[in-house]
């Protein structure tokens, strides 16, 4: 080729590029005039990114409370190119969330996560695979399939009694978040997968040590997926994942021996893995489902899913899940329980004069847990002021309209929970720890979207019942031994950030455990 042919070539070829760069451009800020193009407001979108970087910058709960209070209670943002409604009215949450739940049944996409073994668990599937996933593992959760692993839980207690009495002794201060923690590991190790933990004992276990890895994603792809998403399979082809793969596939095999062990043992194991090899010899799960779980006139699928029981890989995502939804709500819940009692001794007394009525010096049961209505108050509190699953999402699965607007077909929907747990047009003084919030009749006098730690309608948390017994098990335990106070350490009320993906203390959560008599 001569060299007038090469520089026309060459000509043509960067013409081509750049006008294709040029249209990808135009295409990127038509996105950026969705929202106003049908009249709602929002957040300015910054070039490429959209308002990513200002949710990084300002953090996630930050971000949607000071967006909330300049643009009402359903507004637009851009997850980079991707438009996302923010809705905090409860009226519009519970026509997407119960009374329209067909056009918005499915968790958004998230690329961060899409691949294996951590695609197939019940947060992430879609439609129809979703349906059938949930309705085999609802009645794993149904109150009498609970009661099999109270030994498990009682066991963890019993080492949390351990060593809290040796630091209760010594007078030596504890971080909760950390202590909790371990508590959580050790539920949910022994509830789920059968395994015997002391992890305050010996926090070098593997199953801890590879437990809290798990929980440690890559800044690095978070942050680079939150700003560019067409990145995650880039990643992933290079080995580069969002959790990291070493912890991953040592649960992977936990969970693939487990399951063996139980097809071929005949010794009955009381975890959620026998109870899914169970549904699993049944040709499918059984039994009755609670109230709080039951949702099963949204689950009727298509004929190709009736009699089929939950296949490997579904077993290793859902247990995987339990692992990691077990360790996070109980962990946080437990730690910000027993904080926000410290923090307030009238509440305090008042939760062990409880305990000691309804308990005496017994232990505390499946039977008596329930019983515990005022500790429940506390522990909504606490979950209205550090709500664990902080925001949550939706995914329009066809055009519609909600609140007048046009939502069109993929359409993320975005509901920042926290900001509805602290807007004062629903609580009054928000920052105020007050568990009368939570009477019968505070309840029934309240709009019942403004309070969802676990979410509503039928994609609601499926594990809530586990944790919630976990929880308050493990408080009434502590409140009839001991008293939870303050210390020089303590930063109290607590400031509450997000990291890595989970809601927590600025300044920790530090306490000492005074003995009762």
């Amino acid at each position: 080729m001569d060299v007038i042919g090469w520089v026309s070539t060459t000509s043509v070829l960067a013409v081509g590029v750049l006008s294709l760069l040029a249209f990808w451009i135009w295409k990127s800020m038509a996105v950026f005039k969705t929202f106003e193009k049908i009249g709602l407001s929002g957040p300015p979108p910054k070039f490429l990114v959209g308002n990513a970087r200002q949710l990084m910058k300002m953090g996630l709960l930050r971000s949607f409370t000071d967006w909330g209070k300049k643009y009402g209670k359903i507004y637009g943002i851009f997850f980079s190119r991707t438009p996302a409604f923010v809705v905090s009215d409860p009226d519009l949450l519970r026509d997407m969330m119960v009374k329209n739940f067909a056009s918005f049944p499915n968790r958004a996409r998230q690329e961060m996560m899409d691949y294996k073994p951590w695609n197939d668990n019940v947060t992430m599937i879609r439609d129809d695979h979703w349906k059938h996933v949930r309705s085999q593992l609802s009645p794993t959760f149904s109150s009498g399939k609970l009661k099999k692993v109270i030994p498990a839980i009682t066991r963890v207690i019993q080492n949390l009694e351990v060593f809290l009495k040796e630091k209760a002794r010594t007078g030596e201060e504890v971080e909760l978040e950390s202590m909790a923690g371990c508590f959580a590991m050790d539920a949910i190790a022994g509830a789920a997968f059968g395994i015997h933990l002391d992890s305050l004992a010996n926090p070098d276990d593997p199953f801890n040590v590879n437990g809290h890895a798990l929980f440690h994603p890559n800044r690095v792809v978070v942050t680079l997926i939150m700003q560019f998403p067409f990145l995650a399979p880039i990643f992933r082809f290079f080995g580069v994942t969002f959790i990291p793969l070493k912890p991953t596939n040592f649960f992977q095999n936990i969970v693939r021996q487990a399951l063996e062990e139980r097809r071929k043992d005949e010794k009955r194991y009381p975890d959620f893995l026998q109870l899914l090899v169970d549904a699993e010899k049944e040709g499918g799960a059984g039994g009755p489902v609670d109230a709080e779980i039951d949702h099963s006139a949204h689950l009727t699928t298509s004929e190709k899913w009736a009699g089929r029981g939950l296949t490997d890989d579904e077993k290793e995502a859902n247990g995987l899940m339990f692992l990691v939804a077990g360790y996070n709500t109980t962990a946080s819940v437990l730690a910000f329980t027993l904080f926000n009692l410290a923090g307030n001794p009238q509440v305090l007394r008042k939760a062990q004069e409880e305990v000691d009525q309804k308990l005496g010096t017994k232990a505390v049961s499946y039977g008596t847990a329930s019983e515990l209505t005022y500790l429940d108050m506390c522990m909504n509190e606490s979950m209205r002021l550090a709500p664990p699953g902080f925001l949550l999402d939706r995914e329009a699965v066809e055009d519609t309209e909600l609140g007048g607007y046009q939502v069109k077909k993929g359409t993320r929907m975005m509901i920042p929970i926290f900001t509805i747990h602290t807007d004062p047009d629903f609580w009054p003084e928000p920052q105020k720890f007050v568990p009368e919030r939570h009477t019968p009749e505070a309840k029934a006098a309240r709009h019942p979207f403004s309070f969802m730690p676990f979410g509503h309608g039928p994609r609601n948390c499926v594990g809530m019942r586990l944790a919630q017994l976990e929880i308050r098990m493990a408080i009434a335990t502590i409140l009839q031994h001991y008293t939870p106070v303050l210390c020089d350490k303590s930063v109290y009320p607590p400031v509450v950030d997000v990291s890595e993906f989970k809601i927590i203390a600025k300044d920790d959560l530090w306490v000492k455990f005074k003995p009762r008599n």
